[in-house]
């Protein structure tokens, strides 16, 4: 498995940096720390000898900026070592972070990547930044938001509480492969969560053939989302149990990613979970408005769980 970290000093990636370095991660497992640059960062360039000296003033600030990443890369790496022997290898980048990151994804063919992400709490709402939003977007593979405190997951001494969210689709069920490689000091408790939303085309519906027959088919869709979602949620809390954790179930109805961010409020869960659809045809599908909402709005880390390009569209 190939995992990238994004890092830089801040609070927030040295959190990722710690769930990184506490996860027993598959066998011969290469992580890549990714530090990028930007010059707009550099400390106020005054050239000494007059415009000609320009170039030679950038090329020291640009020496100072690679020496210090690589520094602190190296740092950063032996942190990792001391819990794990997996193979840890650096790259420090230019350029802008989004696009940086996301050619890296592509060059080292990763699996999974994982970025620190800051929230504000005076809105009890926390906000991607663009750098997190644009990854999170556009990376062909899996990407985790880590906020707060996501190493308690996997290394504290209570079991920590993780939100799954089930569509019934392969995609949905895939998320508990990755479940599966947390490797957890006290093994979580899992909630996994269905939402039956209302079919879009309903309103339209209601207005061709009337209150009635709008009536009656509504409450008949109702019906048999209903018991769609507990077959979902039945075949995904097997899955979990089948991994030795406890499972509870919640089977609800509302607007997805609202009622998905509000269970997550009231359980205090520390990670939510959500698949999304890789790879079509050969192309990147977009991501759906609910997952969007999810990693916007949610009060902890969220995982976005992708299939590789190699997986077969179940």
């Amino acid at each position: 498995m190939k995992i990238l970290v994004a890092v830089d000093p801040s609070q927030h990636a040295q959190e990722a940096i710690r769930f990184v370095s506490s996860v027993d991660w598959p066998k011969a497992s290469e992580i890549y720390l990714i530090h990028v640059i930007e010059m707009k960062h550099a400390s106020t360039l005054i050239p000494s000898d007059g415009p000609s000296s320009w170039d030679r003033v950038i090329s020291q600030a640009r020496g100072k900026m690679v020496t210090e990443a690589r520094l602190f890369l190296e740092q950063t790496k032996q942190e990792i070592l001391k819990e794990s022997s997996h193979i840890v290898k650096t790259v420090v980048l230019e350029g802008l972070p989004g696009a940086e990151i996301l050619q890296a994804v592509e060059d080292y063919r990763i699996d999974l990547v994982i970025l620190g992400t800051r929230g504000l709490s005076n809105v009890k709402r926390f906000l991607l930044g663009s750098t997190s939003d644009w990854v999170m977007r556009e990376a062909p593979c899996s990407v985790l938001l880590v906020r707060e405190k996501l190493s308690k997951v996997t290394m504290g001494k209570t079991a920590a509480k993780i939100l799954l969210a089930t569509d019934g689709s392969s995609v949905a069920l895939s998320t508990v492969d990755m479940l599966g490689l947390l490797t957890c000091k006290t093994p979580p408790k899992v909630t996994v969560t269905h939402v039956v939303g209302r079919p879009a085309y309903l309103e339209g519906w209601y207005w061709g053939k009337g209150k009635a027959a709008f009536t009656q088919l509504a409450e008949q869709l109702q019906t048999k989302a209903q018991k769609d979602g507990a077959s979902y949620l039945e075949e995904m809390s097997q899955r979990v149990k089948d991994l030795g954790m406890q499972v509870d179930t919640v089977l609800t109805k509302g607007d997805p990613a609202e009622e998905i961010v509000k269970i997550a409020e009231r359980s205090k869960a520390k990670l939510i979970m959500v698949g999304s659809k890789g790879f079509i045809g050969g192309k990147l599908v977009p991501l759906g408005g609910v997952v969007r909402k999810i990693a916007r709005y949610a009060p902890c880390s969220v995982l976005l769980t992708r299939p590789g390009r190699s997986e077969k569209e179940g």
